[in-house]
């Protein structure tokens, strides 16, 4: 294609179209050869004569994600031009090119008696951008939960046998000497109850990772709920910095008792990593009250508070709070959970604490929920 028969030249007033031709670069590139980078100025629009343009998009974790690509008679690199902003993609020739570059001084002539329709463009890009942005953002989520399912697998496939050994020697143990030995049998009786845990924990990752969410329903005692809470989470009532208080309030209701473990499970242990991060001693209050048809299950800390710049995406798949070892996934199965049981969760911060507050129907009649004959975790069958 000729330069002065490009679509976007042609769109130019005639009168005005030597002077701009005269000003375009043309430039010969090979296959793979890069025209800008993300990050880069927005220097210049770019028309393609002849060949393809690819765009990617920079990942800190893998390879670029490839977004889309442009052939002939068409252009790209306007949207920085028009707001002054850095380039958000790469750029480069997928094949052999010949590509013209317009720089960023006589795009904005070529506009600048333009005045209405310059305004509709600049509502256009803004727009196009947040598309493309929040598109990047679950393209990148969709491959990682993918990966995280695939992983999850691979390790309950490989940990069957050491947990089925594990269990065994347990069982061997508690039948030759717990009848004998109380502490013997508390310790087999707890051995069996985490391996349990191990497997659920494993198993909810997995089936989030699937997008799944099924739960098993049975009537459930705060009171019991929160003591093998205590007893499956033993190292968090044992922290010197933090005490944890828990009023069950004699309530009761219809849920997943392992599920709601795992929900109590994260929450506080959300709580105690934020306390650690002051200097001054840390106090989480669990409450569960009953109102008519409503359960209210809160989480309360005087922690430093959630920061303001993820509030907005609090339960979002792996938002951190930036510690070390954590997967940014344990709000997001929280919420999960919680949706499972046809709830709501809520939170309420400052810097001297957060309130994390959970309604739950009483009686649950979601049909794709499976009744138990059990409420409690250690004994229910898996």
């Amino acid at each position: 294609m000729k330069l002065e028969k490009h679509p976007f030249i042609q769109s130019i007033p005639e009168g005005r179209r030597d002077a701009i031709l005269s000003q375009v670069e043309l430039l010969k590139l090979q296959q793979d050869d890069t025209i800008f980078r993300e990050g880069s100025r927005s220097d210049a629009l770019y028309i393609i004569l002849e060949g393809l343009v690819a765009f990617t998009k920079v990942r800190p974790d893998g390879p670029n994600q490839s977004v889309s690509t442009s052939g002939e008679g068409s252009f790209f690199g306007e949207v920085g031009v028009f707001t002054g902003e850095q380039r958000a993609l790469n750029a480069c020739a997928k094949s052999d090119c010949i590509v013209g570059r317009i720089p960023e001084n006589i795009v904005k002539k070529i506009i600048e008696d333009a005045a209405p329709q310059k305004q509709i463009l600049d509502s256009v890009i803004k727009h196009l951008k947040s598309t493309t942005s929040r598109y990047m953002e679950e393209v990148t989520r969709k491959e990682k939960l993918s990966l995280v399912g695939t992983m999850i697998s691979s390790i309950l496939h490989d940990f069957k046998n050491p947990f089925s050994i594990i269990s065994l020697g347990s069982h061997i143990i508690q039948q030759r000497h717990g009848k004998n030995d109380p502490t013997t049998a508390k310790i087999c009786t707890d051995i069996e109850a985490q391996i349990r845990r191990m497997l659920d924990m494993a198993n909810d990752l997995a089936a989030f990772a699937r997008g799944g969410g099924e739960i098993e329903i049975a009537q459930i005692t705060m009171a019991q709920l929160f003591e093998d809470f205590r007893e499956l989470n033993a190292p968090f009532f044992q922290d010197e910095g933090v005490t944890v208080e828990m009023h069950p309030n004699n309530v009761s209701l219809q849920g997943d008792a392992s599920k709601l473990l795992r929900v109590l499970q994260n929450l506080v242990g959300n709580a105690i990593d934020a306390i650690h991060q002051t200097e001054k001693p840390g106090t989480i209050v669990i409450t569960a009250i009953d109102k008519g048809d409503t359960i209210y299950l809160s989480v309360c800390d005087n922690g430093p508070g959630i920061p303001d710049k993820i509030q907005s995406r609090f339960f979002e798949p792996f938002v951190t709070l930036d510690k070390s070892g954590g997967t940014g996934l344990g709000t997001a199965i929280v919420r999960s959970i919680v949706d499972a049981h046809l709830g709501n969760i809520m939170f309420a911060t400052s810097s001297s604490g957060t309130t994390l507050t959970i309604q739950l129907p009483k009686e649950h009649k979601d049909s794709r929920a499976q009744p138990v004959t059990s409420a409690c975790p250690q004994h229910a069958s898996r």
